[in-house]
């Protein structure tokens, strides 16, 4: 019963133009969320380089950086042209 009036909130949210990422402060914490990323490297390097930024709020930069050691581990060579200063 709370689970289905907080997925009955979170698609009003929605239908209300509320961001996703927004919304989903009304599940509960045991709902799974699951999305499909795809980018190309030169994308990745530029969200990193963007994110790492000591201006960026404490959890994107630790976002952008498991993002980066995923990737520098898949394609250190190309990872290493891409995000040299």
């Amino acid at each position: 019963m709370v689970v289905e009036e907080a997925m009955h909130t979170y698609k009003m949210l929605l239908d209300k133009g509320v961001a996703p990422e927004q919304a989903r402060f009304v599940l509960p914490q045991g709902t799974y969320t699951e999305w499909w990323w795809t980018g190309s490297l030169a994308a990745y390097a530029r969200v990193c380089k963007l994110r790492s930024d000591s201006h960026a709020q404490w959890e994107v930069r630790e976002y952008s950086n498991a993002i980066g050691m995923i990737v520098r581990d898949l394609f250190p060579v190309s990872w290493a042209a891409l995000t040299t200063k």
